[in-house]
């Protein structure tokens, strides 16, 4: 019987250190959470206005979202495993550095010394592709080969442009096994806005605005407000609005725990606007949802579920920043540990 005991926790403890590695993606440095209830309702509302999100939203397998976006020392580790501001092409960065915490210094980035909570600023001005080269880079181990930035999440070699720039050609969904990629409309709504006990326990719906609720936050200062968007521009703060460290709303959360789903950055999905775009001029452009720091103007409507502006996958929009989502860890199958079991049983029986 001890010998049978043994045997078993032999088997758990080969799986374990072999099939749940080899299947479950690093966390690196984020924090995620589960966004669950698979095949939840689809938003849908009766206003025309809001056609494109309507029927949007319904996710029919659990996935992760890393609880906060992207942070400046997070992205300047991506930046400085390639040399830094001349190891990738200028078209892809925000000539603003100023909107998040890092600035040049030789072939290298290092963080801002007069704002100490430089690394936890949100990364600002992303284009797509930069966000979908940052994912194959977390799928290919964070290696500074420069391979490691052409597949694993996006495959690379589909960018491109016909019609002289205006329609682009770019894969619109990251690729089968990838362990990290930018969220789809869907995978972003669901996490920002469902709440699986909205009308009470297992009676699931959707919020229409932020942080569970159907209005607007409040405008202010973390322990003022509930969110920094709509804030007039501060200059009592070193980059007013821009500098306000990711997770400081610790109260304003979605059903799922995200922080900082309005204010911080616009975010990037994989969703491709079919057609010339409201806000532009290229078909194909990809969709953001949610306000910014800062935005004065229409960060309320922002907000909104219904709200989505647009970007040209190639070009830093100002404002735009990016959440990462995540496969779910496999845990070793009940099969597998069988397997596992009686093959370690016949090999000592053999013995």
């Amino acid at each position: 019987m001890a010998r049978m005991r043994s045997f078993v926790w032999t088997a758990f403890s080969l799986l374990g250190s072999h099939d749940g590695q080899a299947q479950t993606p690093p966390d690196y440095d984020f924090r995620f959470a589960t966004v669950g209830a698979p095949g939840n309702v689809a938003y849908h509302d009766d206003d025309p206005a809001h056609a494109f999100i309507n029927g949007r939203g319904k996710v029919d397998a659990a996935y992760r979202m890393s609880t906060l976006e992207t942070s400046t020392g997070q992205w300047m580790e991506f930046l400085n495993a390639f040399g830094g501001p001349n190891g990738m092409p200028n078209q892809f960065w925000n000539p603003q550095r100023g909107w998040w915490g890092a600035e040049p210094a030789g072939s290298s980035y290092r963080l801002i010394a007069s704002n100490p909570n430089a690394s936890m600023v949100p990364v600002y001005g992303v284009s797509w592709r930069m966000g979908a080269m940052y994912c194959n880079w977390l799928n290919n181990g964070k290696s500074s080969a420069p391979n490691s930035l052409l597949t694993g999440a996006y495959d690379v070699s589909t960018w491109g442009s016909t019609d002289g720039g205006f329609t682009f050609t770019d894969g619109a969904t990251h690729l089968a096994g990838a362990k990290f990629w930018i969220p789809s409309l869907d995978e972003q709504l669901k996490a920002t806005q469902y709440d699986p006990n909205r009308f009470g326990t297992g009676r699931g719906g959707w919020w229409l605005s932020k942080n569970m609720s159907d209005l607007p936050g409040t405008p202010g200062l973390p322990g003022q407000g509930t969110t920094s968007a709509g804030l007039p521009l501060n200059p009592e703060l070193p980059g007013y609005e821009f500098d306000i460290p990711l997770g400081s709303y610790r109260n304003s959360l979605s059903p799922w725990g995200l922080l900082d789903t309005s204010g911080a950055t616009a975010e990037l999905t994989e969703e491709v606007y079919p057609g010339v775009t409201p806000f532009g001029t290229f078909r194909r452009d990809r969709v953001l949802v949610g306000s910014y720091a800062g935005d004065t103007g229409t960060w309320a409507y922002s907000d909104m579920i219904w709200a989505f502006s647009t970007d040209n996958p190639q070009l830093p929009g100002a404002t735009s920043g990016l959440r990462i989502a995540s496969a779910i860890p496999s845990p070793p199958s009940m099969f597998c540990i069988f397997v596992g079991f009686t093959a370690l049983w016949r090999r000592r029986k053999g013995h």
